[in-house]
């Protein structure tokens, strides 16, 4: 195994550069919040309950929250009410540090969060609450549109009431095709449309959908679909964990600008007056720090009373810096790794952790026979006009596109040495797949659903079933497995000698990220013969060669945040005929209209289930477990709850001081 660090890259800028990796603190769901019933159809008449709040399994909630169950926290009325106090955060990054929704990038959004509300929040059993934006949704008896009330005391941070004219342009605007998220262009393609909207005024103004999302009534907003999407609500909701389903000012935003470049310029320069939530950004300096002020008449206060009036999130990407800031008592919560967990806890700190927060990732793009590229040459380069790739050997399919090869790399992992490299059972879990985790729609415990167990053996028996040769190699516990030389050798993607494996660092709340990456190539190269490089990059580059159909057939070893909601993911990832992003499977696809259809709590969890275990059986992704982010609190903090699926700093109005 061969592991090089790659140049920065610059391949995909959307309006600002990219200072890339990836870390999030969303602030996600809610403590007292008041519950809400499942939506309600169009038709009262129609008989079946819409779907929408769900509360994950009762045994779930405990899994991997701590080593020790944390006693029932007090009410927040009990506590310090945090006046005149400020908490620090660090985060390890700022993303691409884009404040233009529609084109951010990255999974951890602590740092602009504070100044946004969403569509829907949720309490700590991840069902829906009517505390955001709207104050009700439904569904109609075709389960193909969906409808939002707005509640009434929503305002701008510039004063203008929130509008369902602005709900209605905003989800047209960053659900939309040329948005940076590739799950928000899977979602514009199953989106209705009338036809074309003259108004926009975009790059993509053929393709902008007038249909899209419209104004049905008095404070109501509605988006229609092609086919049933439900999971449409985790997307706008907090536990989604972007800004699908936050609200800007139309009005502010149109008049940054003449173009989407100065609008999105005009919004880094100051982006308050057209948010709604319970934060002001104070200040902002790139690649460094963001300062926020709370806003003491936001209607989010009477549930989610945070107990300060200051947030300062400081980015800080080396770790011994980030230790020595909580040691100094000049930072409150961190990202840390767990090798420090003895000094910190003897000096009067803490230990948290984040959930369920983030899965270790690996997948490749393209896999499928019928992608276009063969070995894996880029898809951008000149062709013929048969619409041949010039230089391409023809016929030569990619391995992944076999299943038993995709099987075999999962088999050939040793997970048990991954979870003893970052810290043990109670921060990394075998469990789940690359998109399914115990808090998550759809899981069952019993192994259906988790990480194929370590079997070399087996892992070179489907290797040599596919036709491939295999050397010979030795098992932890000493036994010799003989290699097989009559076959053929591997081939690689993109041609060479080399079996490319990419990656970035993913900071503390993946310890020991490219140790892993090292671990996967290792155990590819012993018992697969496969000449595993690891290629070492930035986040967003890495990506934008994978999306620019660069590296197909080359497998991307990285940290991903889980979800409550995996609707969108199975539908970008394997049920989209004309452009999945992973491979379209035509056994998921059916299973997953299915799923997103369903309108029942009882039918949801099964079709989700079935979905889920079909994905799993393809195998285009997998993944050897999920962790848990470690994060450490200082002296100055008595409590704090993170929720579950956040891989960064979330629940900040469940912190309480000590006294």
């Amino acid at each position: 195994m061969r592991r090089i660090r790659i140049p920065r890259l610059r391949f995909y800028q959307l309006l600002v550069p990219a200072a890339v990796v990836a870390l999030i603190v969303g602030v996600a769901c809610g403590g007292a919040e008041q519950t809400a019933p499942a939506p309600s159809t169009g038709d009262s008449s129609a008989g079946s309950a819409a779907p929408a709040a769900t509360s994950p399994p009762a045994a779930a909630a405990q899994v991997g929250a701590t080593a020790t169950p944390l006693p029932t926290q007090e009410p927040a009325a009990m506590m310090d009410s945090g006046e005149g106090r400020r908490l620090v955060v660090l985060t390890e990054s700022f993303g691409n540090e884009v404040w233009d929704p529609k084109y951010e990038s990255g999974d951890k959004h602590v740092w602009k969060f504070p100044m946004h509300s969403h569509l829907m929040t949720t309490d700590d059993q991840l069902n829906y609450t009517k505390d955001g934006l709207a104050t009700d949704w439904s569904v109609s008896p075709d389960g193909l549109s969906l409808s939002w009330t707005l509640r009434e005391d929503a305002v701008f941070h510039n004063g203008d009431p929130v509008t369902a004219e602005d709900a209605a342009w905003y989800l047209r605007y960053i659900w939309d095709d040329a948005a940076r998220s590739v799950v928000r262009i899977r979602i514009w393609r199953i989106v209705e449309a009338d036809g074309e909207n003259a108004e926009y005024e975009g790059d993509n103004t053929a393709n902008e959908k007038e249909g899209h999302a419209h104004v049905t009534g008095p404070n109501e907003v509605t988006i229609t679909f092609k086919q049933p999407a439900l999971n449409f609500f985790s997307d706008v909701s907090e536990v989604g964990g972007g800004t699908g389903g936050s609200i800007m000012s139309q009005a502010h935003f149109m008049s940054l600008g003449s173009d989407d470049q100065s609008r999105s310029d005009g919004l880094i320069a100051n982006p308050n007056p057209g948010s709604s939530g319970p934060f002001d950004r104070v200040s902002f300096t790139s690649g460094s720090q963001v300062v926020y002020e709370k806003r003491d008449d936001h209607f989010i206060l009477e549930k989610r009373p945070y107990p300060f009036d200051e947030l300062e999130i400081n980015l800080v990407a080396e770790a011994a810096t980030r230790k020595a800031a909580l040691l100094s008592g000049s930072a409150d919560i961190s990202p840390i790794d767990l090798d420090s967990r003895e000094e910190l806890e003897a000096a009067g700190l803490q230990y948290r952790f984040g959930p369920e927060s983030t899965v270790i990732w690996i997948n490749a793009w393209n896999c499928s026979v019928d992608a276009p590229q063969t070995l894996g040459h880029d898809a951008s380069r000149e062709q013929d006009d048969q619409g041949n790739y010039i230089g391409d050997p023809v016929g030569t399919p990619l391995m992944c596109s076999d299943k038993r090869v995709r099987h075999a790399l999962d088999y050939a992992i040793d997970k048990e040495a991954i979870q003893e490299l970052v810290g043990g059972p109670d921060v990394f879990h075998i469990a789940g797949t690359a998109a399914s985790s115990p808090s998550g729609v759809g899981y069952k415990a019993g192994g259906e659903l988790d990480p194929f167990p370590f079997d070399p053996a087996k892992a070179r028996e489907l290797f040599v079933e596919a036709g491939y040769n295999v050397p010979e190699a030795t098992t932890p516990d000493g036994t010799t497995l003989p290699a097989v030389t009559n076959l053929k050798d591997p081939v690689m993607p993109g041609g060479g000698d080399e079996w490319n494996v990419w990656t970035w660092e993913a900071g503390a709340t993946v310890p020991k990220m490219l140790q892993i990456v090292e671990f996967v190539c290792d155990d590819w190269s012993t018992y697969l013969g496969l000449n595993c490089k690891v290629n070492v990059g930035e986040e967003a580059a890495i990506k934008d060669r994978q999306y620019g159909g660069e590296i197909p057939g080359q497998y991307l070893v990285r940290s991903n945040e889980h979800s409550f909601d995996t609707g969108s993911k199975l539908v970008g990832r394997f049920g989209d005929s004309e452009g999945s992003y992973i491979s379209y499977d035509p056994l998921v696809d059916p299973l997953v209209k299915t799923a997103l259809a369903a309108t029942t709590e009882e039918a949801r969890q099964e079709a989700y289930f079935a979905a889920l275990s079909q994905a799993h059986e393809g195998h285009w992704d997998f993944a050897p477990g999920y962790l848990d982010a470690p994060y450490a609190i200082s002296a100055r903090i008595d409590d704090w709850r993170p929720r579950p699926l956040r891989p960064s700093p979330s629940a900040l109005w469940t912190i309480r001081w000590a006294n």
